[in-house]
């Protein structure tokens, strides 16, 4: 659409103001943190946003960030863009930080890191006003992605096999940290139309000569394959890219309403699996409900299940394709690592999607101190009507006979007995004989595989042992399995019981 300059400033205003309305980017009252690099689209804006300022009743800050990437030219741009929020009152932060050596360090490209950098010195802002009294849902960050960013990402997501989410583009709204929301309301502004806002209201941006160059993905996608389909296949091929991202999103859309309707119903309450995991969050679903959907559905649950617990970004299709694999698999149990310490696992018949797990649950099944005693029945009988908590009582004469075998003294009473008997955790060659199996015995393995104790969970449970012979299996984190050996069970006939008590070491 040919706009004349004369109204552009006009046209440009009025296009953003639809923009926030339609898809509720503001409310009165907001306080908008923009970024504001100094180029034509943060600049232009930041503008608009100046003007809409009275009728929404905003409040405006802004956040510049100066990467060092071009000495120079980068502080120039910092000191206008600080003069301009003089000239107009508006308080501005401004962040220095050396992107090429964090890139390096951590592994990233320049515009990794410099995305990073930015949407860190965002939050950084955000948090200083929450601290300061402002209720989160007042914050909106105001990123300024235009028409022609749409389309350039939307091509780079094609490339790249994109599903029909990635094709629904960039969103004009999302959370951010903290309860506040990224908001972009110059997403329907074409950058032809900016650059002209900018001449006609006399601003002068800074102009980052890297962006004329072809050397990232999205300046080649810029620079040449958007000319080329232009003037060899489509001259609207921006605007047709757009209205594909808009009709994707209503299809993305309905299949997320489906999503929300299922999830409910594949959800399990966070501790329904005989599993302890160490989490900071983690969310539950069904192993069987889970693999009867649809497939679109299905992966949309994981990726609900993952967004509830924090992972936004770096979720790639090949995750997707092995974690449904996985689910749909015949395997009792595994793991599938994701970027940023986040897990699922597959444990029998739940799928747990957790994030921060460390080293607390094997500490804490770790700080426990074993104490034997040997009683006669009548004592014993009234020691234990507390039911306290970890403890196992065994016929001490039906393991006396074991215990002798393995003791470097025949001596006999408790002392001799606590330093035959060891709580550890499982070894190789473990063997043990469950509750109603009369003969034989079973490899430890094999138990915790007939008990559907998680692969995860085996090496968190304590074991009574006499060299290679457990005594009794217990978990000392929610006690979900607290079982001893069959041979030694007292009965009616016991005359002496060999008590063994748990206590935390801490």
């Amino acid at each position: 659409m040919q706009i004349k300059n004369d109204v552009i400033k006009e046209y440009v205003k009025e296009c953003v103001k639809n923009t926030i309305l339609k898809n509720e980017l503001l409310k009165k009252g907001n306080h908008v943190v923009v970024g504001l690099s100094g180029g034509p689209d943060s600049m232009c804006l930041f503008y608009v946003l100046l003007d809409l300022k009275n009728e929404f009743e905003l409040n405006i800050s802004a956040v510049h960030v100066n990467h060092m990437l071009r000495p120079g030219d980068a502080e120039k741009d910092m000191e206008y863009v600080e003069s301009v929020c003089k000239k107009n009152g508006i308080d501005c932060r401004v962040v220095v930080c050396d992107c090429a050596k964090t890139a390096r360090e951590q592994g990233l490209t320049n515009e990794e890191a410099g995305r990073n950098i930015r949407y860190r010195a965002f939050y950084d802002a955000a948090k200083e006003l929450i601290t300061s009294g402002t209720p989160p849902s007042d914050i909106k960050i105001a990123v300024a992605q235009n028409k022609n960013d749409q389309a350039e990402t939307l091509l780079m997501r094609i490339m790249r096999g994109t599903g029909v989410k990635g094709l629904s583009g960039i969103e004009y709204k999302r959370e951010g940290e903290y309860g506040t929301h990224i908001i972009r309301p110059i997403l329907d502004v074409a950058r032809a139309d900016i650059e002209k806002y900018c001449a006609e209201k006399n601003i002068s941006p800074c102009i980052d000569h890297t962006n004329e160059e072809p050397m990232y993905t999205r300046n080649k996608i810029r620079l040449e394959l958007i000319p080329y389909i232009t003037a060899n296949f489509n001259e609207n091929i921006i605007d047709s890219l757009v209205r594909l991202t808009q009709n994707a999103k209503e299809d993305n859309e309905y299949l997320q309403r489906q999503t929300e309707g299922a999830y409910q119903f594949l959800k399990k309450a966070s501790d329904s699996p005989e599993l302890f995991i160490d989490a900071e969050k983690l969310v539950v679903l069904d192993r069987a409900k889970l693999a009867k959907i649809d497939t679109p559905i299905r992966k949309r649950a994981i990726l609900t299940a993952f967004w509830e617990i924090g992972l936004v970004q770096d979720f790639s299709a090949p995750h997707l394709k092995m974690i449904d694999s996985v689910i749909l698999s015949e395997s009792a149990s595994a793991k599938v690592s994701l970027p940023e310490s986040y897990e699922l696992l597959v444990s029998y018949n739940d799928v747990v999607v957790y994030s921060g797990r460390g080293e607390t649950a094997r500490a804490a099944a770790e700080q426990f101190v074993l104490t034997v005693k040997i009683l006669d029945i009548g004592e014993y009988e009234t020691k234990t009507s507390s039911k306290q908590h970890y403890a196992a009582g065994f016929d001490y004469e039906s393991l006396k006979k074991t215990i002798e075998d393995t003791a470097v003294s025949t001596a006999d009473g408790a002392e001799n007995v606590a330093k035959v008997i060891k709580l550890r955790s499982r070894e190789q060659g473990d063997y043990f004989t469950p509750c109603g199996m009369k003969t034989g015995k079973k490899k430890i393995q094999d138990y915790f595989v007939d008990r559907k104790i998680p692969k995860e969970n085996r090496e968190y449970y304590r074991l009574a042992a006499v060299g290679k012979e457990i005594l009794w299996v217990f978990d000392p984190l929610y006690d979900r399995h607290n079982e001893i050996n069959e041979k030694y069970k007292i009965t009616s006939d016991t005359k002496h019981v060999l008590l063994l008590e748990v206590e935390r070491t801490l």
